[in-house]
């Protein structure tokens, strides 16, 4: 049983997924990421030049990741160059994505020593468990090559610092977390928020300072190496690089896309562009901000008048959930967060637990088709290929819209189990 599990099995697990992901790391990888975009980058730094990443025409697409994701790239690169394999090898594949396994591996310890004390040690050994086993983190970084696990580790540190009344702790982890992807930002107002009822503003303003420290210090050496203005678009041209309704997150967008090609007909193009007109003078991407927006208010509200550790890991679940469902140009990758802070969820009810294995099974499938769809025509040597594991395109935009469906009732079911969790009984404070 779970609740009879030894402190040390969840360790233990974690260290053999991670000796697992080692050995099929250079063996599955995504194509397009991988060998165009992320190889490509790190051969542009030499092994010692991260701001160099930030070159123009050095990838299929130019580097658009904040600062520190290049000092990983520099380091593999650094590293294969010192074994002397080929660019595009096992090795070079391995080494890029050891970041992500070692984050993996990190997410445990993490969740158990930020749970202790918070909750009963059975329950925090459950969560971490959990997070052991995930195969959503695998998928991620031991397959594809992604690194929204390493975003994953520094949003959970922030959430587990700031439960454990640590909000400098809390920040800088953001900062880290910033520093890695801007999807981070979902958070702020949330844990803001928390901090500000719990601590008061000094408290807020001393983890702003640490989490803006952070991203100051990783940016700096692309700054001094003139390449301050690339690291600025990561951020501010983050929104509108793929103007589409969905980027192959199986969400409420992708059932209407479906809709309007099978059903109106409409050109594939055509229906997934996120700037036509849908309401009025409102675009699609109007329409996904302003949902986005009314929920995050809706969130915002209920945390203000209940700001407890177990009404935090319900907003930060339902906000990151809500993220992926609502607004437009969002990638099947940006759930992972979210099935971390349902991890922490679901030792604690059964609505938690519900919400992790639902979801778990629907964010595992959606990177899994897209994986097996973008897997490269000509493998390296004992690699898989597209020819190994043929999808129809036809196949899995349906496949995608049956899994999309059924984020849609979770989606619904989470917005209904959020308001039982946190909304207290007649409307009282619960500290």
């Amino acid at each position: 049983m779970l609740g009879g599990a030894r402190p040390s099995l969840p360790l233990w697990l974690a260290l053999a997924v991670f000796v697992l992901g080692l050995l099929v790391a250079p063996h599955v990888y995504h194509h397009y990421d991988v060998v165009d975009c992320f190889l490509a980058w790190a051969r542009a730094t030499g092994g010692a030049r991260p701001w160099d990443v930030y070159t123009a025409g050095v990838g299929a697409d130019d580097c658009d990741y904040p600062p520190l994701v290049p000092y990983f790239l520099a380091a593999a690169e650094g590293a294969r160059l010192l074994a002397g394999a080929a660019p595009v090898s096992a090795m070079a594949i391995l080494l890029l994505k050891l970041p992500n396994l070692v984050a993996q591996l990190l997410l445990v310890p993490t969740a158990l020593a930020g749970l202790h004390g918070l909750i009963d040690d059975q329950a925090a050994r459950r969560a971490a468990l959990f997070l052991a086993v995930s195969p959503v983190f695998f998928v991620n970084a031991a397959l594809w090559g992604q690194f929204d696990v390493l975003l994953t580790l520094f949003m959970l540190a922030a959430v587990l610092a700031l439960l454990r009344d640590q909000p400098v702790l809390a920040g800088a982890a953001l900062g880290l977390a910033l520093a890695t992807k801007l999807l981070a930002v979902v958070l702020v107002p949330l844990l803001a928020l928390y901090a500000w009822r719990r601590f008061g503003t000094k408290e807020v303003l001393r983890g702003a300072g640490a989490a803006f420290l952070v991203m100051v210090l990783l940016a700096l050496p692309h700054v001094i190496a003139g390449r301050g203005r690339a690291v600025l678009a990561a951020y501010t041209g983050a929104v509108g690089y793929y103007p589409y309704r969905t980027a192959e997150a199986y969400n409420t967008w992708y059932l209407l896309d479906r809709y309007d090609v099978l059903v109106r007909g409409m050109s594939p193009p055509e229906a997934r562009r996120d700037d036509r007109p849908a309401l009025g003078p409102l675009t699609f991407h109007h329409l996904g901000l302003i949902a986005f927006g009314v929920t995050t208010a809706v969130v915002l509200l209920a945390l203000a008048r209940r700001p407890t550790p177990k009404a935090l890991l319900w907003a930060a679940s339902f906000q990151l959930f809500a993220f992926f469902m609502l607004p437009t140009q969002v990638h099947q990758r940006y759930i992972v967060p979210a099935v971390a802070m349902m991890a922490l969820l679901a030792p604690l009810s059964r609505r938690g637990l519900v919400l992790f294995a639902g979801v778990t099974l629907t964010a595992t499938l959606n990177q899994g088709l897209d994986l097996v769809r973008a897997l490269p025509a000509l493998p390296i040597p004992g690699a898989l290929g597209a020819a190994d594991l043929p999808l129809a395109t036809r196949a899995a935009r349906d496949l995608g819209a049956m899994v999309a469906a059924v984020n849609l009732v979770l989606f619904a079911w989470a917005a209904r189990a959020f308001y039982l969790e946190v909304v207290p009984a007649g409307g009282s404070e619960d500290r």
